[in-house]
């Protein structure tokens, strides 16, 4: 059996594809992952691809790990980091004694942070990508409660923005606490809106985005977590 590389495509430009992840789609016989991100890769893809949609997962993965089993190079690509909101919780959640390797790449919380001049070292980091339940929405109000910055990967269907908005005000937040949405990091619709929480909820933006809350001491009534 050969490895099955996972690979971070990064957060959506070629600029941000890093030269180790090229080099290993080069090498591989058969790349699994979404219509665009495989479209990143598109001068270096030699082998045979597959699309991965959200209906296709768990049959995708397991068509890597038979090709892997098979003696095939197959690499897995995850937009952004496979490690944070990425394909490897996935596939170690489908797989069981399979030997891959993990080749990290540049996240849109990295390129938030960036943008926003930020260190996120402290920051609490709660991704809704794969699903919303209550442990995660206490792990935010218990980040900000405690004056810590947050960095949040709304779910686009059921918990966007306006909804974490919505959220956080019916449990004590000042409606004037500060919000920055990052939208289509890196992508040619590149935009940065500051706003306050209150307008937040009237916000529409796309799927592809990060949203930062920055608290300050006394902007939040007392929350009984």
């Amino acid at each position: 059996m050969t490895k099955v590389y996972i690979v971070g495509a990064g957060p959506g430009s070629p600029d941000y594809v890093t030269p180790i992840a090229k080099r290993v789609v080069r090498g591989a016989q058969l790349v699994i992952g979404s219509e665009r991100v495989l479209e990143l890769f598109k001068e270096d893809l030699i082998g045979e691809t597959i699309v991965l949609t959200a209906k296709n997962v768990k049959d995708a993965i397991d068509h890597a790990v038979k090709c892997a089993r098979e003696g095939m190079r197959v690499v897995l690509l995850s937009t952004g980091d496979p490690c944070f909101a990425g394909l490897l919780k996935t596939f170690t959640k489908l797989t069981d004694d399979v030997d891959f390797e993990v080749i990290p790449g540049i996240s849109s919380i990295q390129v938030c942070a960036a943008r926003l001049k930020i260190s996120w070292d402290e920051a609490v980091l709660v991704s809704f990508h794969d699903g919303v339940d209550e442990r995660k929405k206490s792990e935010l109000l218990r980040g900000l409660s405690a004056g810590r910055t947050a960095m949040v990967l709304p779910e686009p269907r059921v918990f966007k923005l306006r909804d974490i908005a919505k959220f956080l005000i019916d449990n004590g937040f000042n409606r004037r606490v500060r919000v920055f949405v990052c939208e289509n990091l890196t992508l040619e619709e590149e935009r940065i809106i500051e706003c306050e929480l209150e307008e937040a909820l009237e916000l529409d933006v796309g799927s592809l985005c990060v949203i930062v809350i920055k608290p300050k001491e006394g902007w939040w009534a007392h929350v009984d977590l």
